[in-house]
């Protein structure tokens, strides 16, 4: 019999809610929405894959890079989705890509004032 760990259970838990919790960003399109989130699904795999291999290292805390990984791809469909309400119109997209890279960068500035991270080792 195999052994239950929490990285399994995570990892059940984090396909789960892709699969049947969060929306089709794509819903906008009407009849061709399914379509293009097949198209569009391998894609953001292999970006949020690849965000959070930046800030963690495969194999370290399996249980960790679920979580990570269902937290980046969360945001990503989520982003996605906010464009498809304003029926991914080229200036709407520029705005919230910069407001949210304006947060990205706030939050890392915040969390280092208040953690006090040196670059020096």
């Amino acid at each position: 019999m195999k052994k239950l760990s929490v990285y399994g259970v995570l990892s059940l838990a984090s396909l789960l809610v892709r699969q049947f919790l969060l929306p089709n960003p794509f819903e906008c399109f009407g009849n061709m929405a399914v379509i293009y989130n097949w198209i569009a699904e391998p894609i953001l795999h292999i970006v949020a894959y690849s965000l959070v291999g930046l800030v963690y290292c495969k194999g370290s805390l399996p249980a960790l890079g679920t979580i990570l990984y269902l937290a980046v791809y969360s945001t990503l469909v989520g982003l996605l989705h906010i464009f498809g309400i304003f029926n991914f119109v080229w200036w709407w997209i520029l705005i919230i890509v910069l407001v949210f890279i304006g947060l990205v960068i706030l939050t890392a500035f915040l969390f280092s004032k208040f953690f006090e991270l040196d670059d020096e080792y």
